[in-house]
């Protein structure tokens, strides 16, 4: 899938929106050249590039809670290194150690590919990702930028990643046109309300007169005639008042199976499945997919199609439980994991 934060020969190999770097929770993207670092606590800030050049070596361990980490050692100066760790936090019953076993992969092969190239080069690492302030941001400063980084600015034509914009409220106009809209439905309601009362209520004030009349059939006929015309109005409004969406308590997903839940509220399109069993998705809103796996290693891929700030959730279930939730606000941003079925 294309993305507008890439280069025109740039393409994204694995993403992730649920890791810690050196402390700080943070998305990864992996691209074919390189790979960046997003503090979710600082949308303000600008990623953190990391070209394969300036890796030197990459190691696979645990932390002491026992959660899968890639070490990186990179270069920022002639015969000085920075470690970098990135920790795959694991929920209960979700392990986490193959992904971060592809991610180790991918980056040795990539950078080792780059340097045999081209030769190591040092790269400057910022705050958060390093001790001490953050760089500025206002009138779009940022710090110098380390020997060797004008080449691989100008290699990325198209900034690494957009600053993500903070939601903008809701105008006031916007306001003002959903409570004259709320008050013209109420005022019809009301109206509806009156006509068929009003009747009523005449037909039972009159009902004591009807004994001085040689005829108390014809009144009785007369009586019901308003009630068939004045119910119409009442189911025609039953939908109106009741448009609260109720689709979250419906896409519950049944107890055997493995299912795929998307949530946004804007357009979206990815791939879910296995080896041979990948179904295209496209849609908008909150939909349930059924993935025909079992026993077996399953990739999810979303996108974003906006550039909003909104939320897209992506949740797995295997025969009814949850074994696999992630998100992103990110604009076009992705939600890209795996879930290991045969460890659960």
């Amino acid at each position: 899938m294309g993305s507008p934060y890439l280069s025109s020969n740039e393409s994204i190999v694995l993403s992730t929106n649920n890791v810690v770097v050196n402390s700080v929770p943070a998305e990864a993207i992996l691209t074919n050249e390189r790979l960046m670092l997003i503090d979710t606590r600082h949308a303000e800030l600008r990623p953190q590039d990391i070209p394969f050049h300036a890796i030197e070596t990459v190691t696979i361990s645990e932390d002491s809670a026992g959660d899968p980490v890639v070490s990186l050692s990179l270069v920022t100066a002639p015969g000085v290194t920075v470690s970098i760790g990135i920790t795959f936090p694991q929920q209960p019953r979700m392990k986490r150690f193959a992904e971060r076993d592809e991610w180790a992969n991918r980056i040795r092969e990539l950078s080792i590919v780059t340097i045999r190239a081209g030769g190591s080069k040092p790269v400057e690492i910022l705050p958060p990702w390093v001790p001490g302030p953050l760089p500025e941001t206002g009138d779009g400063k940022t710090s110098a930028a380390a020997p060797g980084s004008d080449e691989t600015e100008s290699k990325f034509r198209n900034p690494p990643l957009m600053p993500r914009r903070p939601h903008e409220p809701e105008k006031p106009k916007n306001r003002m046109a959903i409570t004259a809209v709320v008050a013209i439905i109420v005022i019809i309601a009301l109206a509806a309300v009156v006509y068929v009362l009003v009747p009523s209520l005449f037909g039972n004030g009159g009902s004591p007169l009807q004994p001085a009349t040689p005829a108390p059939t014809e009144a009785q006929t007369i009586a019901p005639t308003p009630v068939p015309t004045t119910e119409i109005p009442v189911t025609t409004l039953t939908p109106a008042v009741s448009s609260a969406p109720v689709s979250p308590a419906v896409l519950t997903p049944p107890d055997t199976g493995v299912y795929l839940r998307v949530t946004y509220d804007g357009k979206y399109n990815g791939t879910a499945g296995a080896a041979g069993r990948f179904r295209d998705i496209a849609d908008s809103g909150t939909h349930l997919y059924q993935l025909s796996v079992r026993d077996m290693m399953v990739r999810a891929t979303i996108q974003k199609q906006d550039a909003g700030g909104g939320k897209l959730t992506v949740d797995m279930f295997s025969d009814g439980k949850l074994v696999k939730s992630a998100s992103t606000s990110a604009p076009k941003g992705i939600v890209d994991f795996n879930v290991d079925l045969r460890t659960l």
